[in-house]
């Protein structure tokens, strides 16, 4: 039974070495391909997300209740991008 495999694994060994390198390099770049997709996918949620104004809204408490008393449900959301009720707060208050 051994001999036969051993026979098996040295005529399949010209195929499997070419196998297993190209197995190897399509493995690692999957692996670049999704870190890179990550990434990109990562730039562009932070860029969504510094778009929100509400920081620099004068209703925004940054009171964990009620972070907003306009709009409490979109406050710190995306729904909170074109908000029509935001004023820019005042410096000097």
């Amino acid at each position: 039974m051994l001999v036969i495999l051993y026979r098996l694994f040295h005529l399949l060994d010209p195929v499997l070495v070419p196998l297993c390198f190209v197995c190897a390099w399509a493995f690692a770049l999957s692996l670049v391909w999704g870190l890179l997709s990550f990434i990109r996918a990562a730039a562009a949620r932070a860029q969504t997300m510094h778009q929100i104004p509400c920081a620099d809204c004068q209703f925004f408490t940054n009171d964990h209740r009620l972070k907003c008393p306009v709009h409490p449900r979109a406050a710190n959301t995306e729904q909170a991008i074109d908000c029509f009720d935001f004023r820019a707060r005042s410096p000097f208050a």
